[in-house]
């Protein structure tokens, strides 16, 4: 029996990448000694137009049939774990988001970037853009390592670092994996070349790594058996952490704030769910 009140919740379709998000999701209930909840979003318009009520029931009992295959194929990887299903009607991001109020953690596949899929592209980043928890969009063709990879850290600024730290640290722990905090930074084109010219980027990142180690102390405290290594490097954001992504076990980032709401997935963001070889883990900002 589950000890955690909150679910593991994963949005499902009939995409590969339904696989892969099953997997890792019902990997992250086992470390949490949680229950999970599959989700199924079943269309509920044709472009403008409401679905017709003999159509939404057909669409209905697709939508239910799918949802049971993939369960069964849950409880047979992991018989233990306690599963539950739901289906849900709407727009897939707006659903995902919604049910993820009651979640620990909303786990969606995808495809890649080249393909079009309901958890992939514009639904999965909308539900990792707006979910009021943390939201793990899977590749589909991810594994889990017989070795612990790295949770790398994607540190920006110190605006929401303290949180960003902690949540990749609890991970760590939770994955006895080491911590990489990882920042890049890059001048645009026509200033780059003065930083690289006339001083050393490694003397240019001095500055940074003082700072990311101050931001560090409260978790190296926290958790003090965790390994922790800073890495920073002169690229640009999004081709840095796709790199870094291909040795990692999980990479997080966090939305940044905007207004009083729970943050913006900027480009960045959505540029790297898309080119990530690894889990991404996106967390929403503090309030």
């Amino acid at each position: 029996m589950s000890t955690h009140l909150q679910p593991v919740l994963i949005g499902v379709d009939d995409s590969p990448a339904t696989g892969a998000a099953v997997r890792a999701g019902m990997e992250e209930a086992r470390r949490l000694d949680a229950w999970v909840r599959l989700v199924h979003v079943v269309p509920d318009r044709l472009g403008l137009v409401q679905v017709g009520r003999s159509v939404g029931r057909r669409l209905t009992e697709r939508g239910s049939a799918l949802l049971e295959r993939v369960a069964g194929d849950a409880r047979l990887l992991a018989p233990d774990i306690e599963v539950e299903t739901q289906l849900r009607w709407g727009a897939v991001a707006t659903q995902l988001a919604e049910a993820a109020a009651e979640a620990a953690v909303l786990y969606v596949g995808r495809d890649g970037p080249l393909l079009e899929r309901p958890l992939e592209g514009t639904a999965g980043a909308g539900a990792a853009a707006r979910a009021s928890c943390p939201v793990v969009s899977v590749p589909v063709a991810w594994s889990s390592q017989t070795v612990p990879g790295d949770v790398v850290v994607a540190m920006k600024s110190p605006g929401s670092a303290l949180e960003l730290l902690a949540d990749a640290f609890a991970e760590a722990v939770t994955r006895r994996a080491r911590v990489v905090v990882l920042h890049s930074w890059r001048l645009p084109g026509v200033y780059d070349d003065i930083i690289v010219s006339r001083v050393a980027p490694e003397e240019a990142t001095r500055g940074s790594a003082e700072a990311i180690d101050a931001l560090l102390r409260e978790s190296r405290l926290s958790y003090p058996d965790v390994d922790v290594a800073v890495r920073i490097v002169h690229d640009r954001p999004v081709p840095a952490l796709v790199a870094a992504s291909r040795s990692a076990d999980l990479l997080v980032l966090v939305r940044r704030p905007h207004g009083v709401g729970l943050g913006t997935l900027g480009g960045t963001g959505r540029a790297v769910l898309r080119g990530a070889e690894c889990p991404v883990r996106v967390i929403p900002p503090a309030r």
